[in-house]
């Protein structure tokens, strides 16, 4: 029998113990092999404990180099249709070094971890899927770990939580809402800020900013023909020739007159995944060799005319969805190459994590959009008024002020990716004082989306992507020197 607590996230006080027993077994089709991971039969509802129900959750634990007064390094899950395996992250490597167990825990309702098989997206059972219960996940995941693992050595081992891009913002709340249980974190490009309400956030725009910067910082005679490719297209769609789009690109359906901004934001979009995943070994997702970013450019140079052009990028980076389609579907955003399963992510987004993923500005390379309130979407799709801004930072504390005076928080982003325009800003953090606790950013100017925590590939990485891992492990060694 272990022993797990309610507690209340605002406050941080015990409401009331409840014993429970915590059984695992292992997966008949491991996606992960060093080692395999297992079931964790997790609560379905942690605020209606009594019920007993659960779900199996998939877990992968080594503590093949763990040994007592080490520290546990624990990947948060994320929107991922697939686990991510711990070997290959980052830390996998340091575990030897800081004598670490190592865990990832995947997300509720992403991947096989779904709490009603496959009856988990109907709106009545998503209900589960909650900030709190995803919180809770985590908890008990751990202390899990902590009493039926490491036969009592690992009681109070300091547990460094990561997590990158919307795992990254999860990092950051876990560490903020339970520093009793998570001793510090990794956010690599965390989306933490650009929450509803959108309308008079200048922040929208930062994200498409920052791609119309690096094309023109890098490729300024592509970044001109795109530009002029997405005031072509701002034209056709403003004369109402709206058919007229079939004929330019493959879409899989013809936008309408009340779709003019979304269909301009998800075109945009797609040139903030070229930026986003600009990694080699990322370039065979979208039918490249070596960089997208430099594939894209190139081919963008050698088009026939600015719509052209724009055409190009939508067939490289919509490559799986025109090959298994024959065209692709411009609503999703092409995020099928990049394995989000969009279905609990848009509910989580309407839920409780709902950013904004950015409007075209005046001056940028696309065209101008107006401010996106997805309100009426989540209404109209799951029934859910999302929360506003000022709403989840009173419940889940993770507003500016907040995020600046919480200890033990690495903040990394990567100079070519757009996302960080949606994170914490490196202002936040003035100049750390001798205190290795400070709050951290960490900035690596050819760091794609999340890089940091990848292990490394030879010939992919920069050497300046080399010292921002060295610099975090750095960083950590420094927080578990004061843990003892």
């Amino acid at each position: 029998m272990a022993i797990c607590f309610l507690i209340n996230t605002s406050t941080g006080a015990l409401l009331v113990p409840l014993p429970r027993l915590f059984t695992v077994e292992t997966t008949r089709d491991p996606t992960c092999s060093s080692p395999p991971e297992q079931i964790f039969h997790q609560l379905i509802d942690h605020s209606n404990a009594s019920d007993g129900s659960t779900f199996g959750q998939r877990v992968q634990v080594n503590t093949t180099f763990y040994k007592a007064g080490g520290p546990l390094f624990i990947l948060q899950g994320d929107e991922s249709t697939d686990m991510t395996c711990s070997e290959f992250m980052q830390f996998s490597q340091w575990a030897p070094e800081f004598h670490a167990a190592t865990m990832v825990i995947e997300h509720r309702y992403f991947g096989q971890s779904r709490p009603f098989g496959n009856d988990s997206y109907t709106n009545h059972n998503m209900r589960f899927l909650t900030l709190d219960n995803v919180m809770s996940d985590t908890v008990a995941v751990v202390n899990w770990w902590r009493n039926n693992l490491t036969d009592g050595a690992g009681k109070d081992a300091p547990v460094i939580v990561f997590g990158g891009s919307y795992a990254g913002s999860i990092a950051t709340i876990l560490r903020i809402n339970y520093p009793q249980t998570f001793f510090g974190a990794l956010a690599s490009a965390p989306p933490l800020r650009t929450f509803l309400p959108v309308t008079d956030d200048p922040d929208r725009f930062n994200r498409y900013n920052l791609v119309t910067q690096f094309w023109m910082d890098h490729a300024p005679e592509a970044a001109a023909k795109v530009r002029t490719g997405f005031q072509q297209l701002e034209d056709i769609l403003d004369a109402g020739n709206y058919t007229d789009i079939s004929n330019i690109f493959a879409v899989c359906t013809t936008p309408k007159e009340e779709d003019r901004d979304e269909f301009l934001r998800s075109l945009a979009a797609i040139y903030s995944l070229v930026l986003q995943a600009n990694t080699a070994y990322l370039g065979q997702l979208f039918n490249l060799t070596g960089f997208p970013f430099d594939a894209i450019a190139s081919r963008t140079l050698a088009a026939s005319s600015p719509l052209a052009a724009v055409n190009e990028t939508f067939n490289a980076l919509c490559y799986s969805s025109i090959a298994s389609n024959g065209c692709f579907d411009w609503t999703s955003q092409c995020s099928d190459s990049v394995g989000a399963e969009l279905v609990p992510l848009n509910y989580l987004r309407c839920s409780y994590m709902n950013y904004d993923y950015g409007d075209g500005a005046p001056g940028s390379m696309f065209a101008p959009t107006a401010p996106y309130d997805s309100t009426e979407y989540c209404q109209k799709t799951f029934g859910i008024t999302p929360p506003t801004k000022e709403a989840l930072f009173a419940k889940y504390h993770f507003d500016e002020a907040t995020i600046r005076r919480t200890t033990r928080v690495i903040y990394s982003q990567g100079g070519s990716d757009p996302v960080r325009g949606m994170g914490p800003e490196q202002s936040w953090f003035p100049v750390a004082s001798t205190d290795p606790n400070a709050p951290r950013y960490v900035y690596c100017d050819y760091a794609a989306h999340t890089q940091d925590l990848i292990l490394s590939f030879p010939g992919n990485d920069d050497s300046s992507l080399l010292r921002m891992r060295d610099q975090e492990k750095n960083i950590i060694r420094g927080w578990l020197s004061t843990a003892n």
